[in-house]
């Protein structure tokens, strides 16, 4: 049995009282988990979006990170700003729009080597209908809304 680690205890803690889990620059689940469980490397390596397996999970200062096997563990430990999605996972266009929204990371895009999440289908066809404008968008208003 793996010990259960502070910032999953604080995520706990912040679910039972109700108040909000998304003051984190990365999107973690009510566990502390990054992008709910998914391999960051699928993405990116095989373009698929595929379940991390806690046995394989790393703890970093942004949370609990999960991996399909060893190996994509040591390739995210050797490039860990390659993998984490941008915005931290948060759906990309909630950023667009000026507010941080979970994702599902089964709906993802990969544009130039980056991962952008999103929370629906609709807000993922909203943010294709420009692509370029929602990511300027995205980043011109990611600093005010990283760390709320």
């Amino acid at each position: 049995m793996t010990p259960i680690t502070r910032r999953a205890a604080l995520g706990l803690m912040g679910a039972a009282a109700g108040g909000p889990l998304w003051a984190e620059p990365v999107f973690l689940n009510g566990m502390g988990v990054a992008i709910n469980g998914y391999d960051p490397t699928g993405f990116i390596d095989m373009q698929e979006a595929i379940r991390g397996r806690m046995e394989h999970q790393i703890e970093r200062e942004d949370g609990l990170w999960w991996f399909a096997s060893a190996a994509n563990r040591r390739r995210f430990e050797a490039d860990p700003d390659r993998y984490i999605p941008q915005f931290g996972g948060y759906c990309a266009q909630g950023i667009a729009l000026g507010f941080k929204r979970r994702s599902d990371p089964t709906l993802w895009v990969l544009i130039d080597g980056k991962v952008y999440m999103h929370y629906s289908i609709p807000d993922q066809n909203r943010w294709a209908a420009d692509v370029r404008g929602s990511i300027a968008k995205a980043e011109e208003n990611w600093p005010t809304l990283k760390d709320l």
